[in-house]
């Protein structure tokens, strides 16, 4: 496949996904669609995918009427000995997995474990009955209750019932307003106590305008506060003025407070700023000698009926929102449910319940949702029925058996699984063995019969697992605009706000209310459809970057890229480069003399200096931790202190990459730089909408008061301003730097222009650029570059002017480009005369070769082309292509991390031995790594036993259990217990607790372990134990795919392959397969490239735990390199050891 072809297949891919996104989705017509002011609801049609299994298995079955609520289906032994059955239940296999129903291949023996009946539960059947007769009490399920604490005061002393200690509370959370209103300025002081709001100073009249609309915000009254410098002579001469008959407030501590509510100003004829001017000139008066400082707070209140609406249609930063709830509360004592929108605790008495509820109610960024006395919590009614302690026994002393209890405790249910022809063996067997293990005494178990003849397949609808895994993926579509009918004649909905499986939550643009209105009156809503119109408008400028390479026709600003970019060899080289790279050259000390950033190491200083002298292309090799923000601020800073009027792109995937380097040149120095950033603000943080058109805008004509990139610049200026020696020259100065700190909208217009006349440098993702969208109108980027660079033309909607212009730039600076497919790598370059690019080959390619891609392709139809993707042309990336074949003199390689541990360093640097190797910034000697308070120390102080010391910054957990294979994924559950046993030990070591103080005042981020794995399938079963066991835990669990990019102090990563492979869990060993026990495998699957290793294992700064089988993958030579590093430098432990270090510990 030539490479032409090549690109073309990756927009091939993307095309098909993005139309599989952009199907319809079902709804639930018998349920009426709700519009409450903006707020829309409906629900889904969930019933659809057991609709679909049911049909299939009827066919395959070749029966009738399947009933889905007997979880089986029956066969005669006549019927699964054909091949059209066995090819028939293999496809039933595959399309469960995206139905949602749990089925296995193999036929199943399925009975249940009881404890003897006892009384109690006679007399409680009697109770629940009684009570539901009343309407007053909520069983959920049998022992699972919902109770008002005043229902709990009345039922818990009965003789016959005895409760769970702890109870459950869980509250539905929401943004305050006082939080809404925080996200419009960088800095305010603000509280909230009920429905009033007290601000230091006072809001922007905008702000108060958007918060009266939608909350009825009105101003109640000001305190105007004076803090004297001596505390003593304030109440001194207070009592001396009160005996003159001059009654001042009694001072509290240093200060006078002067309170003044709206109907005094009305009554008075007054405001603020008369008031605030009485009041100094009076206290200069009385106390000459005392100075002071003036302060004033503003009181708001609100109008409560208004707060949901008005939340739901004005909320905002809901990233900021929700870390700052995991952040400052989510843990041990607190779970935060971000699907769900709850906080939830645990609590056991009264005065633990008042306590908590004090305690979330004391922060002012949120609210709770507490219906007071008739708020119901969950409390568990007790059974000791010892079923717990038997499946934990059956787990070990049977583990063919898989196990579940059901019914609160009440009831065990065993299967197992066999292969389909021996059913009898295997039942006489199973009676045997439970015979022997069960007391019949205390348990009884029963196997319901089945006809001799017939085999019984589990199928079973996964409830828990479609509604978490739908919400996941409709989340995916959070903020999209959502239509009904089709595509051609589409109605609007409104813009997906929020997803409570089956429920969906939309918030209706309020100019566009009228016809929704209208159009849910007069069509019946059967499905909807996500409008993506964002990735249909990438798509298509991929589309036409290819086409713009093959066209001859086409001039682009460098021609030569229709070359370079399949060819890197053809890119103009530096001739003398030897030359400029000898330090004694004027060319390297002037570089070296103007260093924008004197911590640069030499590698660095060395690819930055290239990237200078480079004509067209110059590629820069950047491995995790190396940087790169950095040096690319460097190669901006210059590029431009060379030559000031140019125009520079910089471009990234990722609004971060974008913004942490622009952000990087921000000094008081200089404002050489002067960028710009392109995009929508919604997508923006505060980083990159300090430099954005909007925030410039709002500033100069005064309804925004945030700071921005012109006004530091103003302040730049004005911080500049010296004192002279000539008096009249000083005062002048004075006046100017006093009316530069203060400008006027004229001051602001005329530095805003004069700005946007030397921009420089411009920000944007890279999937932005271009001119023209999918329905071929102007792009906002396009529009964003007439604004800036062809203003006049712009401002006169001069059109013909403005589609005359093209994009272009002088350089082009491309970070993650190792991610990018060849297309979207092509983009950006295609509009400038020269391009630096800057990327990792040794990390992932393009996410489009990740096993949920190729999942998803299968998945709907298109196997052929997800057996494509799989070919080897596929498996590097374009930036690894062009960086193999381009002249040594215009590329260049960082070779110093400063993110991991040197021990976790020295694990990853076996990936880059052909690059010249990796090296650790941080201090080499462990001595060293003893503190949570030097930036560059990497300690964690954890220690367990003789598993985890403070010394131990790498391990591997040696799993030997064999993978399954599930559709195209694979599971190991011996891996996924390992993983348990880990989190106990962390969880239980000594010096947890100084850790977690460290860490509470640490992001998110720093608080969260990583846990990566290779397969889907094995992150879903992890994701099910997290929540059973671990659920206090915070943790980032994803696919290794996913997790490029990202750093946490605790790493572990899931390998899952195995040298042995099982047909289903609980497969025993048979000595058939000789030593293994099972049928042998050899694939390492996914983890066969490097570059998936080398990124899930550099994620680690202070401890990387590895889970695998460490003899399939020694194998292969870069792998053993690892393990045998961690041996030297770590801790190797066997899984049983594990397990023995954990029971040990209780």
């Amino acid at each position: 496949m030539n490479q032409k072809d090549v690109w073309k297949k990756y927009i091939t891919a993307q095309s098909k996904i993005l139309e599989h996104k952009s199907k319809p989705i079902g709804i639930h017509t018998s349920n009426p669609v709700q519009l409450e002011g903006l707020k829309l609801h409906l629900s889904i049609d969930q019933e659809i995918f057991k609709r679909t299994f049911k049909k299939e298995v009827e066919q395959v079955f070749n029966i009738d009427d399947f009933d889905f609520n007997q979880n089986y289906v029956f066969a005669d032994l006549t019927l699964t000995g054909t091949e059209d059955f066995q090819s028939g239940i293999k496809k039933l296999k595959d399309l469960s997995e995206v139905c949602y129903v749990d089925f296995n291949e193999n036929p199943v023996i399925e009975g249940q474990i009881t404890g003897i009946e006892s009384p109690h539960l006679e007399v409680l059947d009697e109770f629940i009955f009684r009570m539901n007769e009343k309407e007053k009490f909520n069983f959920l399920n049998r022992g699972l209750i919902n109770l008002t604490i005043d229902q709990w005061k009345e039922i818990r002393d009965s003789e016959h019932l005895k409760f769970n200690k702890k109870a459950g509370a869980i509250f539905p959370i929401k943004t305050s307003v006082s939080f809404l209103i925080s996200t419009y300025y960088k800095n305010i002081d603000i509280s909230q106590n009920g429905n009033k709001i007290t601000v230091f100073g006072e809001l922007h009249q905008n702000i108060h305008d958007v918060f009266e609309k939608y909350f009825g915000l009105a101003k109640r009254g000001n305190e105007l506060i004076f803090t004297f410098e001596s505390k003593e002579i304030l109440k001194r001469r207070v009592e001396e003025l009160e005996r003159k008959g001059i009654t001042l407030p009694k001072p509290k501590e240093n200060c006078l407070y002067f309170n003044y509510d709206s109907k005094f100003y009305e009554q008075h004829e007054s405001n603020l700023n008369f008031e605030a001017f009485r009041l100094k000139r009076s206290l200069v008066n009385y106390f000459p000698d005392n100075p002071f400082i003036f302060s004033y707070k503003t009181e708001y209140t609100f109008d409560y009926r208004k707060i949901d609406k008005g939340i739901d249609e004005l909320e905002r930063k809901e990233d900021v929102f929700l870390n700052r709830l995991f952040s400052e509360i989510h843990g041990e004592k607190f779970q935060i449910s971000q699907t769900h929108r709850t906080i939830s605790f645990d609590f056991e008495t009264e005065d633990e319940l008042a306590e908590k509820l004090n305690f979330i109610k004391s922060f002012s960024f949120f609210e709770i949702y507490d219906r007071a006395e008739n708020h119901k919590y969950k409390f568990n009614i007790k059974f000791e029925t010892g079923l717990h302690e038997l499946q934990a026994k059956l787990k070990n002393d049977l583990p063919n058996l898989t196990t579940k209890l059901i019914a609160n405790g009440e009831k065990l249910i065993f299967r197992q699984f066999y292969k389909t022809g021996n059913k009898t063996e295997i039942l006489a067997r199973l009676h045997n063995q439970l015979n022997d293990f069960i007391d019949t005494g205390t348990f009884s178990y029963e196997i319901p019969p089945t006809e001799t003849f017939q085999e019984k397949y589990l199928c079973e609808e996964n409830f828990e697992l479609k509604v978490e895994q739908e919400e996941e993926k409709l989340s995916k579509l959070l903020r999209e605009e959502f239509y009904f009918g089709t595509p051609k004649e589409k109605f609007y909905l409104g813009k997906l706000q929020k997803v409570d499986y089956p429920n969906l939550y939309f918030i209706v643009d309020e100019e566009r209310i009228d016809e929704v209105k209208e159009n849910i009156s007069e069509e019946k809503v059967k499905a909807i459809f996500p409008d993506l119109k964002g990735e249909k408008d990438k798509i298509k400028r991929l589309e036409d970057t290819v086409l713009k390479l093959d066209d001859t026709k086409t001039k682009l600003p460098n021609d030569n890229a229709k070359e370079f970019l399949y060819d890197s060899s053809k890119a103009k080289s530096i001739e003398n480069i030897e030359y400029l790279l000898n330090k004694t050259s004027e060319e390297w000390q002037d570089f070296e003399n103007n260093l924008f950033s004197k911590s640069l190491n030499e590698s660095q200083r060395q690819a930055v200096f290239k990237s200078l002298y480079a004509e067209e292309l110059a590629l820069i090799q950047g491995p995790p931790g190396t940087g790169k923000s950095t040096a690319i601020a460097e190669i901006i800073w210059q590029h431009i202190r060379k030559e000031q009027k140019q125009k520079i792109l910089l471009t990234s995937e990722t609004n971060l990459a974008v913004d942490n380097a622009i952000d990087r040149l921000k000094n008081e120095q200089n404002n050489v730089v002067k960028p710009i950033r392109f995009g929508n603000t919604e997508n923006l943080e505060s980083e990159g909408y300090f430099y954005s058109l909007e925030a410039i805008e709002k500033w100069q004509n005064g309804s925004e008061d945030k700071k921005n990139t012109v006004l530091h610049w103003v302040n730049n200026i004005a911080n500049r301003v010296s004192i002279q020696e000539d008096e009249q020259i000083n005062t002048a100065l004075e006046k100017w730097k006093n009316h530069l700190q203060n400008p006027n909208n004229e001051t602001k217009k005329l530095f805003a222009n004069k700005y946007l006349e030397y921009v420089n440098l411009i920000g944007a993702t890279g999937s932005s650029i271009g001119k023209q969208n999918s329905e071929n109108k102007w792009t906002s980027f396009f529009r964003s570059y007439l604004s800036v660079f062809n203003r006049n033309s712009y401002q006169e909607n001069n059109f013909k002017a403005c589609n005359r212009t093209e994009i272009n730039f002088d350089t082009i600076i491309m970070d993650e480009a190792s991610k990018a497919t060849p297309p979207e790598l092509a983009l950006p370059v295609l509009f400038g005369k020269k391009s630096i690019i800057v990327g990792d080959h040794r990390q992932l390619p393009p996410m489009i070769d990740g096993e949920e891609i190729k999942d998803l392709l299968v998945s709907i139809g298109e196997k052929s082309l997800a057996k494509s993707l799989s070919h080897k042309e596929f498996e590097i990336s374009q930036f690894e292509r062009l960086f193999l074949n381009i002249d040594e003199s215009i590329k260049g390689t960082f070779n110093t991390q400063y993110r991991m541990h040197p021990a976790i360093n020295e694990a990853i640097s076996q990936f880059y031995k052909d690059d010249g190797g990796l090296n650790c910034g941080l201090p080499l000697e462990e001595t060293y790594h003893n503190s949570f308070d030097k930036w560059n120390s990497r300690y964690h102080g954890l220690q367990f036993k003789d598993i985890i010391t403070p010394e131990t910054h790498t391990i591997w957990i040696d799993v030997t259990t064999p993978e399954i294979q599930e559709g195209t994924s694979r599971v190991n559950f011996g891996e996924i217990e390992a993983i348990d046993n880990i989190l106990y030990i962390i969880k239980n070591s000594k010096g947890k607790t100084e850790f977690d103080e460290w860490l509470s005042n640490q992001t998110l981020e720093e608080k969260q372990i990583g846990l990566i794995s290779f397969y889907g399938k094995q992150i879903q079963y992890i994701n099910k134990m997290l929540k059973e066991k671990h659920s206090e835990t915070p943790i980032r669990l994803s696919t290794v795919d996913r997790f490029q990019g990202m750093e946490r102090n605790i790493i572990i990563v899931s390998m899952v392959r195995s040298n042995k492979i099982a047909s289903f869990q609980g497969q025993q060993p048979d000595e058939i397969y000789g030593e293994l026990g099972y049928p042998p495998q050899k694939s390492l699957g996914f983890a066969e490239s490097p570059n998936r290793l080398n990124v899930a294992l550099s994620r680690a700064r202070r401890l990387l735990i590895v889970v695998g089988n460490s003899e399939h993958f020694c194998r292969k030579d870069i792998y053993k390199n690892v393990f045998e590093t961690i041996q030297q430098n770590g801790k190797i432990i066997s899984a049983e050891e594990l397990q023995n270090a954990v029971e040990q510990n209780g």
